[in-house]
């Protein structure tokens, strides 16, 4: 008995720890028209700037790929957390510019090492049910994004933008105490828990990508990631634009992630019933249509409803991604939740900046319909992982 309440409260600190990234990146997309309006940055540089996250989450996928497993994954999992909320305190001191561009370049190798070392921590820690149990910590970072974009809002209202990344940051703080308390017997080991060769880990990696499905994975995790980074960080902007009211925004990004809280309820429930794979492709096709229609319809309350129909049918697209790149590779859950991670920052690095210009060219209100693009790509991608990886299973 002493033995499973530790257990759960591993898993409650995991589920923490994933909750304090999703508070990063619901704040930064609804903050984003206010941290430009702060540095007096137009669409083009804001967007280089959430980018620039890219570069850091990029080199921690290489190092999650390569020689992660010879980490102490619980205790950098940690360190990486308190390395978070300290860089969202620092944000909110407002600091230059330059110096804004480098916190947000770090705070995308911690968030990385967040998104991605929790998958890995809660697998190593609850190793039977993956498929619920990792849909039940993305639904806590569902519930940390669908409530920071209203409560930042309030705060940025009352006390500004150093206020909202101040009180996001003291409690992401809190969270991590928790969790290095949870954690205690792995705080205690040593950093590095096994021989490091890199050469042998090529290998290993390499082996990994020549997985039947790896590729697939890597390929849905940046159409998924491109369609769902592009609406976390521009969807409150372009509420606020079309109706001129900042809190329509917030709750827009809220409802966003309200629809993708929902989503992963009802998947939890269902996760090992069904190909991964097929649930992918039908609920993209679905969540395509649901997406291009905001942008048909002429009222503000249409457009939130088909918001929430969207989030509701492609929210669960980054779990399953994660979910279809541990259960391809359980043996390395590391090294292939690295792949999708990378997937995720290649996503960043390339998708958003090319938003943004085309924001600033032609308006933002005119070329998010064109975020449906990476989803209609993913829709043959989870056709060809079902394929190659669940057809004899499943059929």
């Amino acid at each position: 008995m002493k033995t499973n309440t530790k257990m759960w409260k591993k898993v409650a600190a995991v589920d923490l720890l994933l909750l304090c990234f999703s508070l990063t990146v619901s704040l930064t997309g609804q903050m984003f028209r206010a941290i430009k309006q702060t540095y007096s940055l137009s669409l083009t540089q804001g967007s280089l700037l959430l980018s620039i996250q890219s570069i850091g989450g990029i080199i921690f996928s290489v190092i999650c790929i390569l020689i992660i497993d010879a980490f102490n994954r619980a205790k950098t999992l940690i360190i990486m957390g308190f390395a978070l909320c300290g860089l969202m305190i620092a944000i909110g001191a407002i600091p230059p510019l330059f110096a804004l561009f480098a916190m947000f370049a770090v705070l995308g190798f911690s968030g990385a090492a967040v998104n991605t070392l929790t998958n890995a921590v809660l697998i190593e820690t609850v190793p039977d049910k993956t498929g619920r149990h990792i849909s039940i910590l993305h639904f806590m970072f569902s519930l940390g994004a669908l409530t920071a974009p209203i409560a930042s809002q309030a705060l940025f209202t009352a006390f500004g933008l150093s206020a909202v990344f101040l009180f996001f940051g003291g409690f992401a703080f809190c969270c991590t105490v928790y969790a290095a308390a949870a954690f205690s017997d792995r705080m205690r080991q040593k950093l590095m828990s096994g021989s490091l060769s890199l050469k042998r880990r090529m290998k290993e990696t390499w082996a990994v990508i020549k997985i039947p499905g790896m590729k697939q994975v890597f390929l849905i995790a940046v159409f998924v990631c491109a369609w769902q980074l592009s609406a976390i960080y521009f969807i409150s902007s372009y509420f606020t634009e079309i109706s001129s009211q900042p809190m329509d925004g917030a709750f827009a990004l809220s409802l966003l992630f309200l629809g993708m809280m929902l989503s992963r309820l009802v998947y939890a429930r269902i996760a090992d019933r069904f190909s991964q794979g097929r649930v992918l492709m039908l609920t993209n096709i679905a969540g395509l249509l649901a997406w291009v229609c905001i942008f048909l319809v002429p009222g503000i309350s249409e457009k939130m409803i088909f918001l929430g129909l969207a989030a509701v049918l492609c929210g669960n697209n980054t779990p399953i991604m994660y979910v279809i790149a541990c259960m391809t590779a359980p043996k390395n859950a590391a090294a292939a939740s690295g792949i999708a991670t990378l997937g995720y920052y290649i996503a960043l690095l390339t998708f958003l900046p090319f938003i943004g210009s085309l924001g600033d060219a032609f308006g933002l209100e005119n070329v998010l319909i064109f975020c449906a693009a990476p989803l209609l790509l993913a829709i043959p991608a989870a056709y060809a992982f079902h394929r190659k990886v669940y057809a004899n299973k499943y059929n």
